[in-house]
């Protein structure tokens, strides 16, 4: 079946350039994309590709939808319009080959170092002609934003659109090690993932002693929805399919906490990745911790604490958190969004769970750890308030 959609795809890709209406014959586009999507499709990695050997191409592959590509060479000029796959692409070392970016990628990653690049917009308000001018090989992108739309302008100039996440647990490894398939950086991916696995190994034993009644319950909320509309908006653990749920959420797990309400469940054909609770709910889960995420506070440009001190204490003031076991213990843990929820999740969790058993953790020094990543991985200057403790509050 998959060699007669290939030579199907084939034919078509040649009728096309025949007719000169393929930006990708002339060197637009260099990926080839098939009719049929299957969105319970797990991507691809190189090594199940249908390429002869590792670094052979055409390479066959499936994006995180399911949509088929087939790509005759390693992609050279890519526009990201993901901030998370943007940090990947840096992770890669493969950041020469980023021609544009968008979704707030220069806002709330500006040591990545693509400030000087075209910002394509976020991805509600795209610029679309401006993506069309810079002729890429393929553009990366989520998978539930700007869905369609980009595909409906895009492939018919022969301009690929990739859709994948970087920053989904259960399909993280999957996709780095794609993406480094795709930008001929298989070495690297591989050697971040093994770096990655051993913090994450590290974090695993010394909470595996844990019995279930010492396990402390957390809520992962949203800090910028606290109050709002009369509640809460809770990043869920798990999925309605049973896998992991969101990025938040899921860290609870993995710094051995249990889910504080573990009925809320995320859907993943939703773009949304909060779940609004009501207040009177929130009190009944009485969680013995509480973690608050967001983009908008701490961060690479944070340096001063008062910004958390000040956040925390109107917390205090308009909402019910101090009525909860967490409030009145002050074990409220604010991360910015991607200490837990992308590519630093194994550096926010080693926190996490130094947060909820210290003693457990006391010998470790967490941002020694978030220093390699940014001076190793990244090759940037390691700065800024990433997680802050209500206990620390003066």
């Amino acid at each position: 079946m998959k060699k007669n959609i290939k030579k199907w795809l084939a034919g078509i890709l040649a009728a096309v350039c025949l007719a000169g209406t393929l930006a990708g014959c002339g060197g637009q586009g260099t990926g080839a994309v098939s009719s049929e999507t299957d969105a319970s499709a797990s991507v691809v990695s190189a090594s199940d590709s249908t390429s002869a050997e590792a670094g052979k191409y055409p390479f066959t592959f499936k994006d995180s939808l399911g949509t088929e590509f087939t790509l005759e060479q390693p992609l050279e000029k890519i526009v990201v319009l993901n901030r998370q796959t943007a940090e990947a692409v840096k992770i890669l070392g493969a950041e020469d080959k980023v021609i544009a970016t968008g979704d707030t990628t220069i806002e709330n990653n500006p040591y990545l170092g693509f400030g000087e690049l075209p910002d394509m917009g976020e991805t509600s308000e795209l610029n679309i002609e401006a993506i069309i001018g810079l002729a890429p090989d393929a553009v990366l992108v989520h998978t539930n934003r700007a869905t369609e739309v980009l595909e409906e302008k895009l492939n018919p100039l022969g301009i690929p659109v990739i859709r994948i996440d970087n920053y989904q647990p259960e399909k993280y490894e999957e996709e780095l090690l794609l993406l480094g398939r795709l930008l001929d950086a298989e070495d690297r991916a591989q050697a971040f993932l093994e770096y990655r696995q051993g913090i994450e190994k590290m974090t695993a034993e010394r909470i595996a002693g844990l019995s279930e009644e010492e396990k402390k319950s957390v809520m992962a909320l949203s800090v910028g929805f606290i109050n709002s509309n009369g509640g809460y908006r809770v990043f869920p653990s798990t999925a309605t399919t049973g896998e992991m749920g969101v990025g938040e959420g899921y860290a609870t797990l993995l710094a051995g906490g249990v889910d504080a309400c573990p009925e809320i469940q995320w859907d993943p054909v939703q773009g949304d990745t909060t779940i609004q609770v009501d207040e009177e709910y929130a009190l009944s889960c009485d969680p013995d911790a509480i973690t608050l995420h967001g983009t908008w506070l701490g961060g690479y440009n944070c340096t001063d604490p008062a910004d958390y001190q000040t956040v925390i204490d109107n917390i205090y003031e308009i909402s019910s958190i101090g009525q909860m076991q967490a409030g009145k213990d002050r074990a409220v843990y604010v991360f910015h969004t991607d200490m837990l929820g992308a590519s630093k999740r194994h550096i926010g969790v080693l926190q996490l769970g130094k947060y909820l058993y210290p003693e457990l953790f006391g010998d470790i020094d967490v941002e020694s750890y978030a220093r390699e990543y940014f001076e190793k991985w990244l090759g940037a200057e390691y700065q800024g308030i990433w997680f802050y403790s209500a206990q620390d509050v003066q």
